[in-house]
C-alpha cells in the first residue's frame, strides 16, 4: 500500500470514530430527552391523582361538618330544652315548698288549739276508758304534729330553703335539754338514757344540729326494746364527733344502704314501733350535708346500731341562748299574775286562754294588739308577760304588737313569741332582741318552763 492509500484510510477511520462520538452524543441527548419527559408525565399523573384525592377530602370534610353542624343544633336543642326543665323543676319545688310551708301553717293552726285544748282536759275523774281514748287522741295529734314537722322540714331541705349559719356554740346546754327531753320518753319504754356531759365547743349551726340530734335520739329510742341509749363525743384533734348508740334492733348490712331513703323501714322494723315514719333519717342526711359532714352508721341486728358525725372544735367565747328548756316544774300556778295573748285565730286564742286560765294567769286576750291596748287601758292592768303569734292579721307581726304594747307601759314587759315559722331569720332577730321563739304547735310543757324563766325576778346587782 502506497502512502497516499494509507493516508486515506487513516482519515476515513478518524470520519468514522468521529461519527461513533457524535452519535454517542446524540443518544445521550435522546435518552435524558426521554427521561426528563418521563418525570413531567409521572409529576402530571401524581397531581391529578391529589387533585381528586383533595376533591373527595373536601366533600367528606364537608359533609362531616354538616353532619357537626346538625349536631350541634341539635344539642343546643336539647341543653335549651334541659333548661327550660330545670327551670320549670325549680319552679315546680319551689311552688311545692310555698304550698307545703303554707299547709303546714294552716293545718297547725287547729292542731295548736286542738293540743291545747287537751291540756285543759284533766283525766283525773274520767273513767278509765274515756282516759285511754284521750291518751290516743294526744298520741295521734302528736304523730300528726311530727309528721307535718317532717313534711316541712324535707321540703326545705330539697329545695333549697335551709341555708346554715355556722356559729362558735357550746354543746352542753344542748345536751342537757335533749336530756331533760327524752329522758321521760325513754321510762315510759324502760329503756335508760345517758347523755355525757361535755365541755366541748363545735362550730356548726345550732338549729340544724339540734335537728339531727333530735333525729337521732328519738329514732334510736323508738328502734331500742331493751337496754340503754347513750349520747357522747369525742376529740379527734381539730374535730368533734358525737356519737348515739343503742342496743336496739339493729340494721342489716344489705339494708344500711337504703336507711336514709324517705319513708323506707327495714322489713318488720314498724312492728311495735308507734308513730316512726321513715323520715327522721332522710332528714338528718340532708342536714348532714349542709353542716358539711356526712353521718357514719355501724350496726349489727339484734345487737344495736351506733350513728356518728364529725364537727369542726369551736371556740370557747360562747354565748348562751336565751330559749329556755322544759325543764319540769314544781306547781303550774302563777298567782293571777297578768298575761297578754294576742292570736288572730279565734279557736287558737280560745284554746291558749283556757291553759292559761288553769295556770291562774290574769289573762288579757285579743286578736290585734290594739284591742289588747284598749282593755288594759280600761281595766288599768300591768301586764307582765306578753303571749303573741308572730304572723297577725292586716298584714301586721308580732314584734310590732310588742313594741306598741310596751309604748304605752311604763315599763316594757318581758316577751315571748309563737309562731308557725322557725327560720333562722326570724329566729336570729328574735334571738337579737332577747325574745323566746316558740314554734307550732305549743308543748304545753315548754311554754310554762318559757313562762317561769321570763317572769323570774332579776337579781339586783347594784346591792
Amino acid at each position: 500500500m502506497d502512502a497516499a492509500a494509507a493516508t486515506r484510510l487513516q482519515q476515513l477511520e478518524d470520519e468514522v470514530a468521529s461519527l461513533r462520538n457524535t452519535n454517542r452524543i446524540l443518544m445521550d441527548r435522546v435518552e435524558h430527552r426521554i427521561n426528563v419527559e418521563g418525570g413531567a408525565f409521572a409529576a402530571f399523573q401524581v397531581a391529578s391523582n391529589l387533585e381528586k384525592t383533595v376533591a373527595d377530602r373536601t366533600t367528606e370534610l364537608r359533609r362531616l361538618n354538616e353532619r357537626m353542624e346538625h349536631e350541634l343544633d341539635l344539642r343546643r336543642s336539647f341543653e335549651n330544652a334541659l333548661l327550660r326543665a330545670k327551670e320549670q323543676a325549680e319552679e315546680a319545688t319551689a311552688s311545692r315548698t310555698r304550698f307545703v310551708a303554707a299547709a303546714s301553717h294552716d293545718l297547725r293552726q287547729p292542731l295548736n288549739a286542738a293540743m291545747l285544748y287537751l291540756e285543759t282536759i284533766r283525766g283525773d275523774g274520767l273513767p278509765p276508758a274515756d282516759r285511754d281514748s284521750l291518751q290516743g287522741v294526744a298520741l295521734a295529734l302528736e304523730t300528726l304534729n311530727r309528721l307535718l314537722g317532717a313534711l316541712l322540714d324535707i321540703s326545705r331541705l330539697d329545695s333549697g330553703g335551709l341555708h346554715p349559719e355556722p356559729r362558735h356554740f357550746s354543746l352542753q346546754p344542748l345536751f342537757e335539754r335533749l336530756a331533760t327531753e327524752y329522758r321521760s320518753v325513754a321510762e315510759a319504754k324502760h329503756l335508760g338514757l345517758t347523755v355525757i356531759a361535755t365541755s366541748c365547743n363545735v362550730h356548726s349551726d345550732p338549729m340544724l344540729l339540734e335537728t339531727v340530734l333530735r333525729n337521732l335520739i328519738s329514732n334510736a329510742i323508738k328502734y331500742t326494746r331493751h337496754g340503754r341509749v347513750l349520747m357522747g363525743v369525742r376529740r379527734r384533734g381539730d374535730r368533734i364527733a358525737i356519737e348515739v348508740r343503742d342496743t336496739g334492733v339493729g340494721i342489716s348490712s344489705e339494708h344500711q344502704h337504703r336507711i336514709f331513703d324517705e319513708f323506707w323501714r327495714a322489713p318488720g322494723a314498724s312492728m311495735g314501733q308507734e308513730g316512726s315514719m321513715g323520715l327522721g333519717l332522710a332528714i338528718v342526711e340532708r342536714i348532714c350535708r349542709l353542716l358539711g359532714t356526712t353521718i357514719v352508721v355501724r350496726s349489727l341486728p339484734g345487737k344495736g346500731s351506733s350513728f356518728s358525725l364529725e364537727l369542726a372544735v369551736g371556740e370557747a367565747n360562747t354565748v348562751a341562748s336565751v330559749e329556755a328548756s322544759a325543764t319540769p316544774l314544781g306547781p303550774v300556778g302563777f298567782n293571777q299574775c297578768p298575761v297578754v295573748v294576742i292570736d288572730d285565730n279565734i279557736h287558737v286564742l280560745r284554746s291558749m286562754v283556757r291553759l292559761l286560765e288553769n295556770w291562774d294567769c290574769k289573762v288579757i286576750a285579743a286578736p290585734g294588739y290594739e284591742e289588747v291596748l284598749t282593755k288594759i287601758i280600761d281595766q288599768d292592768l300591768m301586764p307582765r308577760l306578753l303571749l303573741t303569734d308572730f304572723h297577725l292579721a292586716s298584714g301586721t307581726n308580732g314584734l310590732e304588737a310588742v313594741r306598741s304594747i310596751n309604748a304605752e307601759l311604763p315599763r316594757p314587759a318581758p316577751a315571748i313569741m309563737i309562731s308557725s315559722d322557725s327560720s333562722i331569720p326570724l329566729r336570729d332577730e328574735l334571738r337579737s332582741l332577747g325574745i323566746p321563739l316558740l314554734t307550732k304547735p305549743i308543748d304545753p310543757a315548754r311554754l310554762r318552763a318559757t313562762m317561769r324563766h321570763m317572769l323570774a325576778p332579776t337579781p339586783d346587782l347594784s346591792a
